[in-house]
């Protein structure tokens, strides 16, 4: 007996079929009760459609489909700390055979390493690597290819914040932004992309942010590469869908306030996340193909009322919680 359980759904009009976000190509029909018995949205969990719904709760005698990321060679960036370091133990937990760890600081990165081997079976190796420079991500990329072999799954979680009004930021902490938090990501997985499309196996995740779902005010340069980061990997997973890959999946994680060595300023916020839940969440997402997650649940409920509301409403949220004076609090420490 299976069950699905399916809470963030999209109804498509063209062939009334409804389709799981968790779990890519598999379409169950009857969309018209999931239609019915939902809420119209114009955009739900990542799902480009023609119209969206959140649906109540439709049980399908139907079991979830999940994959094993035992033996996988998994590359992750910014791994010498927070939830970098949390998803390389969470990874080896789980059987991954191997763990390559990229980060600018070694000494960190030899430590992790050490974590990682002592914990498990996995094999471990790091490198020296600053995402942001296309030339040496390529170069590192190769190296890797050669030391170890082919990349299965790759983490995309490196990403830096400076934090300022936009113009009390300095041009280069700008373009440091975007080079670390979103052109990074292109050039990894570009790098690692033609094997896994030539062996029909792989996973990109990305490591987003809810700031890419609505801002905050004092982080322009910052909110601004995490849409963008967004908009690549819904971009990229429909892109891998009409060529037909079916076999390479991604993810985006869009996690809430973490209470990582980034936003260690950040004292007041609600519904704070520690990296190693997120990095549970992220493995969770991994092994059932989940397209977009977003940390803590209750945030799906905050983005779609921002969609829905006037912008005075989010506003009055960030009073209420704190959010905006704990902004006003991290932007001038910074």
């Amino acid at each position: 007996m299976r069950e699905i359980v399916l809470v963030n759904c999209a109804y498509d009009r063209s062939d009334d079929s409804v389709f799981t976000s968790p779990r890519t190509c598999e379409r169950i029909t009857g969309g018209r009760l999931a239609r019915d018995r939902g809420t119209i949205y114009p955009h739900v969990d990542g799902v480009s459609t023609e119209h969206s719904c959140q649906a109540v709760c439709l049980r399908v005698l139907r079991a979830e489909r999940r994959k094993s990321v035992s033996g996988e060679t998994v590359l992750i960036t910014g791994a010498s700390r927070g939830i970098g370091r949390c998803l390389a133990l969470e990874f080896a937990k789980h059987g991954a055979s191997t763990i390559i760890l990229w980060g600018r600081d070694e000494e960190k990165l030899s430590s992790v390493k050490k974590e990682v081997e002592e914990s498990g079976k996995a094999r471990c190796h790091f490198y020296r690597c600053d995402v942001g420079d296309r030339e040496q991500v390529y170069r590192t990329i190769q190296k890797v290819q050669e030391d170890v072999g082919a990349i299965t799954i790759l983490v995309n979680n490196a990403g830096v914040v400076h934090g300022g009004a936009l113009l009390e930021t300095k041009d280069d902490n700008i373009e440091d932004t975007f080079r670390v938090n979103t052109l990074s990501h292109f050039w990894t997985t570009k790098s690692v992309l033609p094997s896994m499309l030539a062996n029909g196996r792989g996973h990109v995740v990305g490591i987003a942010s809810t700031l890419g779902l609505f801002p905050l005010p004092g982080v322009s340069d910052y909110v601004a590469s995490k849409f963008s980061v967004v908009g690549f990997y819904e971009s990229l997973a429909a892109e891998l869908r009409e060529q037909g890959h079916r076999d390479v999946s991604v993810t985006c994680m869009c996690p809430g306030h973490t209470t990582t060595d980034m936003f260690k300023d950040l004292t007041t916020q609600p519904f704070s996340l520690t990296p190693q839940q997120v990095a549970e969440q992220t493995i969770e997402a991994v092994k059932t193909n989940q397209r977009r997650v977003i940390l803590p649940r209750v945030m799906h409920l905050t983005w779609i009322l921002n969609s829905w509301l006037p912008g005075s409403w989010m506003r009055n949220v960030l009073y209420v919680t704190g959010a905006m004076k704990d902004m006003e609090n991290f932007c001038a420490k910074r």
